[in-house]
Formats: C-alpha cells, sequence, structure tokens
C-alpha cells in the first residue's frame, strides 16, 4: 500500500488585536434559553504578521457570542479587514471559549479559546485566505479600571498545512 502522508502543521500567519468600542448582554430570552451578547469594532484594531498586515475597519462589526447555559460561548464575529495595501478583505470567526468563570458544583476547566475564522478576500495577493484552513487562540484582555488599555482581545491565526 502506498505511503499517504496525513501529517498536519501549523503556520503562524498573522495576529489581530480587536479594541471594542461598546459591550453589553442579554438575560436568557426564554426559561433555561441561552443569553447573548455583543461587542463592536473599536478604533485601533491591527492586524500584523508574515503573510498579512494592516488594521480593523472601525465599527465595521461586531461579535454576536452565545452563552450558553453550560458556561461555553459560541463566538459568531463579523467585520472587515483592510489591508496595508487597501484591501478590503471579509471575515467571519466562529468560535469556543470557556473555562474562564467558575461554575459553583462543577469541576474547574482549563481557559480554552480557540477559532476558525472563514475569509472573503478579493483577487491578488491576498486571495490565499479563500482557499486556506486557518485556526486560531484567543486571549480577552479586559479593560482595567483607570487604565488606558481598552476592553480588547488578542489573537494568533495559524494556517494549516
Amino acid at each position: 500500500m502506498d505511503q499517504i502522508d496525513l501529517s498536519l502543521r501549523l503556520e503562524h500567519v498573522f495576529d489581530i488585536r480587536i479594541n471594542f468600542d461598546r459591550r453589553w448582554s442579554t438575560e436568557p430570552i426564554h426559561r433555561d434559553g441561552p443569553r447573548f451578547a455583543y461587542t463592536s469594532v473599536g478604533a485601533g484594531s491591527t492586524v500584523s504578521g508574515p503573510r498579512l498586515q494592516g488594521k480593523l475597519v472601525d465599527h465595521s462589526g461586531a461579535d454576536w457570542p452565545m452563552i450558553r447555559t453550560d458556561g461555553v460561548v459560541e463566538l459568531n464575529a463579523h467585520y472587515m479587514i483592510e489591508a496595508d495595501d487597501g484591501a478590503l478583505i471579509y471575515i467571519r470567526n466562529l468560535g469556543y471559549v470557556h473555562g474562564m468563570l467558575e461554575r459553583p458544583g462543577h469541576d474547574p476547566v482549563p481557559p480554552y479559546f480557540r477559532c476558525t475564522p472563514y475569509f472573503r478576500a478579493p483577487d491578488g495577493p491576498h486571495e490565499w485566505l479563500n482557499r486556506t484552513v486557518i485556526i486560531g487562540k484567543g486571549v480577552r484582555r479586559p479593560a482595567a479600571e483607570g487604565s488606558a488599555e481598552p476592553d480588547h482581545s488578542l489573537f494568533r491565526y495559524y494556517a494549516v498545512r
């Protein structure tokens, strides 16, 4: 039988820092249902790395996470990247966050913040995003009271090769 290489490797392609402009959440819409939250992309959000550089377009989108009753947050973010060459790239970022909050009566869960972005990039130097599986790891950085640092999240993205 032929040897088939099914190994994978990860290549760091870029990082995104998302500054949040506004944040709000709801109570459950129906009994025992999930809560919803909203965060909008604020000014000064950046994209940097070996394969993509630029910024997030101010107020171009938001994250609409669903906070499930089991404490898992399902990410659902949409926004626009403006690459340094002026190209506009749409990103939809889906993922899971959990283990950030203690849940009474449950064992602690290690923190987990992973995502899978999907892109719509124009033909040209960024079209590789339209056909590459990319995964990411994130971390939340809430604004500390009295700090000049805004509420933000950091993401590191890897192409799966």
